[in-house]
């Protein structure tokens, strides 16, 4: 079968670096997951290549060459404003940490690259003209909709077992089935998922949620008894039931801890990251996140909670707001956004009293607490409008109602 790659941007644009390595006298093609979302029709990402050029032999060719793993015969080339990630034809044996091959052998043959790959789907290489190379049948796998292991299913997940997630990651994204032989060993060796890093499991946890297959993958996770193995879920395994509501993807982690904690509030946003393994940013946005809505659960959508609320989280809150309260998350985001522009103001440096005003008024006054806790008076009074923003006006109720008592 031959692949129409002239109307694909990102393939046309990363044909100059196959034929500049072919030109030098090596082979070059597509691989990965852009060449399975080019046959689904699915929008491409990160144009990854394989060649029969060593790592060095690469690093001749191109100018700007980052090794990120010299060792299994990866580097990333840059070239023409982009990356791209060339690993060298290679074969593999033994997994004695379930990750890294012990053995990594540089091969010419790109069939035998292909066949060390986890599933059929992502185990096709095209060629600069198009032709696509693929002995393991993922073009049948893709038009039957399965996720099918390459080779012996029980082997591939031996050697890593990240490759059980991602097997019920691609029926989330991809809407596919796991084929019969596969999912016999998704139930089988779940067990293996102990010997993997939780931050290598949060990654392929958080696609998970990306999909709009969602509760069809949670469901091969309650039937492989999965959760078990997850962080949070093992002590309680109701949340998977929770799961199960959300009716269309969510974007990241901080959107799905904001969920479960509203689900169980027992479990703190803290909880979440610290067993997770997750960054202080993600932590940062849940807790934002989830204040916004206990704050919308008592008072609605107001001009204060869209004041608090940071600009990049207006969608995330309507995700996880429209599924806890069954409100239209495109309707609930652009009430936020109609509300942002009509805010009195936007952040405090742009209300028309400032701290060195309450010195002005208040001279013979140390500074202490008291400063801070008047301004974010101000700043609440002037944003839910029961105050212009106006310093004559906030002068005179400062004045007046609240003059600096003792701390």
């Amino acid at each position: 079968m031959n692949l129409n790659i002239k109307h694909i941007p990102a393939f046309q644009k990363a044909l100059s670096v196959i034929k500049r390595i072919e030109s030098h006298g090596f082979q070059a093609f597509f691989v990965g997951g852009s060449v399975r979302d080019a046959l689904i029709g699915r929008e491409i990402g990160d144009v990854d290549l394989a060649s029969s050029a060593t790592p060095v032999e690469i690093m001749n060719i191109f100018d700007k060459v980052i090794p990120v793993g010299m060792e299994h015969g990866t580097v990333i080339v840059r070239y023409d404003g982009e990356s791209y990630e060339i690993t060298t034809f290679r074969s593999e044996s033994e997994y004695q940490d379930y990750r890294h091959p012990d053995k990594v052998e540089f091969v010419t043959d790109i069939k035998k690259d292909l066949a060390r790959r986890d599933f059929t789907i992502n185990a096709i290489a095209l060629d600069k003209n198009g032709d696509l190379i693929d002995p393991f049948h993922g073009q049948q796998a893709i038009q039957g909709k399965k996720i099918q292991a390459v080779g012996n299913p029980y082997e591939r997940f031996e050697e890593d077992p990240l490759r059980i997630m991602r097997a019920v990651r691609f029926v989330s994204q991809l809407g596919y089935s796991i084929e019969e032989e596969t999912r016999a060993a998704v139930q089988k060796q779940g067990p293996l998922l102990e010997k993997i890093a939780v931050e290598r499991i949060a990654i392929e946890f958080e696609k998970m949620f990306q999909g709009n297959q969602l509760v069809q993958a949670i469901e091969i996770c309650e039937d492989a008894s999965l959760f078990q193995y997850f962080p949070i879920f093992r002590h309680y395994p109701d949340l998977s039931n929770d799961a199960k509501r959300i009716p269309y993807p969510f974007a990241d982690f901080a959107e799905i801890i904001s969920f479960f904690v509203h689900c169980s509030p027992e479990l703190s946003v803290d909880d979440w990251t610290r067993q997770w393994k997750l960054s202080k940013q993600v932590k940062n946005d849940a807790r934002a996140i989830h204040n916004a809505i206990q704050y919308y659960q008592d008072n609605g959508l107001d001009d204060w909670l869209v004041y608090q609320l940071p600009e990049k989280l207006t969608k995330p809150f309507s995700r996880v707001t429209g599924v806890l309260y069954s409100r239209d998350s495109a309707k609930l985001c652009e009430d936020v956004k109609m509300k942002r522009e009509k805010l009195a103001a936007h952040n405090r440096s742009e209300l028309a009293f400032q701290a060195k005003d309450l010195f002005d008024i208040f001279p013979n006054k140390p500074r202490g607490p008291w400063i801070g806790k008047l301004l974010g008076t101000i700043e609440e009074k002037v944003v839910s409008r029961e105050l212009k923003n106006d310093y004559n006006e906030i002068k005179e109720w400062v004045i007046k109602w609240n003059p600096p008592g003792r701390d």
